[in-house]
């Protein structure tokens, strides 16, 4: 499976909407910023072309941290597969960190209704193809399609470890993640 990043690459008007949320979020929770809100802070025109909800919001903040984590990534050097996506995985969690008070408040809005996340699944799919893609890591067929899975499901489990590790060296982040790439490479191997 492969993406075409110019295609989910967000144009300047959208990464000032972006910019404009994440501000807003310094202050505000999720659940208390309005769409007119955010229209005003970010003084752009075709706002209501762009985004037609709250939910068209969270994609695209969504692809603006897909957005950092591929400048990030540009120039990291190869290594094992292993090793390459867990660099890869802590740079993305190195971005969410940047905007760390922002995306727990995104994060704590959604806690006792998980099930509207449901709409971010394909755009975090996304994610995890690039992620794959940045790891030189192939996604063809029915392995491939199960890494991207599997790795769908080790950003998320690794999200939740996030949350809660408050040091700045994201240590816990880290040792749960090698621990869940590790167990991921035993079930990989035995299917294989």
């Amino acid at each position: 499976m492969q993406l075409n990043w110019e295609n989910s690459v967000l144009n300047n008007e959208e990464k000032k909407i972006v910019e404009s949320v994440l501000f807003l979020l310094k202050k505000k929770s999720w659940a208390n910023i309005s769409l007119e809100e955010i229209k005003i802070k970010s003084k752009i025109k075709l706002f209501d072309k762009l985004v037609g909800n709250k939910k068209d919001i969270l994609k695209k903040i969504n692809q603006y941290f897909d957005y950092k984590l591929h400048i990030l990534s540009a120039n990291l050097e190869n290594s094992n597969n292993k090793d390459m996506i867990f660099e890869i995985i802590m740079m993305r969690f190195d971005v969410l960190q940047s905007y760390r008070k922002e995306v727990i408040s995104i994060f704590e809005s959604f806690k006792n209704k998980p099930q509207e996340l449901v709409v971010l699944l394909p755009s975090l799919l996304d994610s995890m193809i690039k992620i794959i893609q940045y790891s030189k890591i192939s996604s063809k067929g029915f392995v491939g399609q199960l890494k991207i899975k599997g790795i769908l499901i080790i950003y998320i489990s690794t999200f939740f470890i996030w949350v809660k590790d408050e040091s700045s060296s994201l240590e816990k982040t880290m040792t749960s993640l090698d621990q869940y790439l590790d167990n991921a490479g035993k079930i990989l191997k035995f299917i294989k």
